[in-house]
């Protein structure tokens, strides 16, 4: 039987056999070797292509004890900011010749160090873990060598802030994002803050911590209350409304943008009006933020760049041995149509007067 029919798989030295050359000469061919003449390497790429050959992506990977596969684990694979840190992950693994194997944490630990131990098993050179709760230094643990860049850690283990400086964490600036956020609720004349989260993550904590400095700092210095608000509140805010309405504040600090995008419907479900009843901002920067109704006022988080990074440093980690320096990018406040300058109450001077 003919190599090549259905069933049989092509080997290189089938390939050698057409092109008349040795399998070694034949397998530097492939490779581009330029000590093959060009007449040798068109005649074994033709050979190649005639017979339908695919190079055993296995065996090469044990030869040279690497599979350029890298795995990615993320909190939510449906979450905005995650979907952005995969794309520019893959993007960066893709341009330098990695392949990426995708796992979601969903909150379970026992979920997270299952896919682990799955990207061991099939020997992913390096795994990058995004926003999950798993301590880091499991994590390091179950992937062979210890190569794990950790994406905007969430594990108490790792807290986020600036002091902390672990080498191969990348995070985002959230301290400098929630400054930001006070400066404008300032410059706006709000002066009744609240903040809405879950009160339990890490970057929940550092968000909601840092505006309460922030604004604590300034003068005159403003309380901020706090609105619990589950992880899942998003998808259910009704209860969370119920609550803000009981008491509405001036403005509400949201722990992120979904959470304050669902916020902007059930407000608007109890005819309580945005900004004009009470002013909503965001944290993320997700591209839904631009086109809700109003715009929503956000910190923007390069997320795409993170996982592009991400990915950068954990090659770099394969191909030297070294973890990188930590890694901490800047974000941005997007000022839209969520916030607005209040009117000064009576015997208050407004801001900019």
């Amino acid at each position: 039987m003919t190599r090549g029919t259905a069933g049989e798989r092509v080997v290189l030295g089938d390939v050698a056999r057409r092109a008349g050359v040795s399998v070694s000469t034949a397998s530097r061919a492939l490779a581009e070797d330029r000590r093959i003449s060009a007449a040798t390497r068109r005649a074994v790429r033709e050979a190649a292509t005639d017979l339908r050959y695919v190079p055993n992506a296995t065996a090469r990977s044990l030869r040279a004890r690497r599979t350029r596969t890298l795995g990615l684990l993320l909190a939510d694979l449906s979450d905005p900011v995650h979907g952005l840190v995969a794309a520019g992950f893959e993007e960066e693994a893709a341009r330098s010749g990695y392949g990426v194997t995708f796992a979601a944490g969903q909150g379970d630990d026992a979920r997270e160090r299952r896919s682990l131990r799955l990207f061991a098993e099939n020997a992913a050179d390096g795994v990058a873990i995004a926003s999950t709760l798993l301590d880091p230094t499991i994590a390091r643990r179950l992937v062979p060598g210890g190569r794990v860049v950790i994406v905007q850690p969430d594990s108490p283990r790792l807290p986020r802030d600036r002091r902390t400086r672990v080498r191969g964490v990348i995070r985002t600036d959230d301290v400098a994002g929630m400054e930001a956020v006070a400066a404008h609720l300032v410059e706006c004349g709000y002066r009744d803050v609240a903040y809405v989260g879950d009160g339990t993550r890490t970057s929940d904590v550092v968000r909601h911590r840092a505006l309460e400095r922030a604004l604590k700092r300034g003068a005159p210095p403003l309380p901020v209350r706090w609105v619990p608000a589950p992880d899942a509140a998003w998808r259910a805010p009704e209860p969370v409304v119920a609550e803000i309405a009981r008491s509405l504040p001036d403005v509400l600090v949201c722990f992120d943008d979904k959470l304050a995008l669902s916020l902007l419907d059930a407000l608007r479900a109890r005819d309580l009006h945005v900004p004009d009843d009470v002013g909503v901002v965001g944290f993320d920067g997700i591209p839904f933020a631009e086109i809700s109704n109003p715009r929503l006022t956000t910190v923007v988080t390069p997320a795409f760049e993170m996982g592009r990074r991400a990915a950068a440093i954990l090659i770099s980690a394969v191909q030297t041995g070294t973890m990188p320096e930590a890694e901490t990018l800047p974000v941005a406040l997007a000022v839209r149509e969520s916030t607005r300058v209040r009117l000064a109450p009576a015997g208050e001077v407004a801001p900019g007067a």
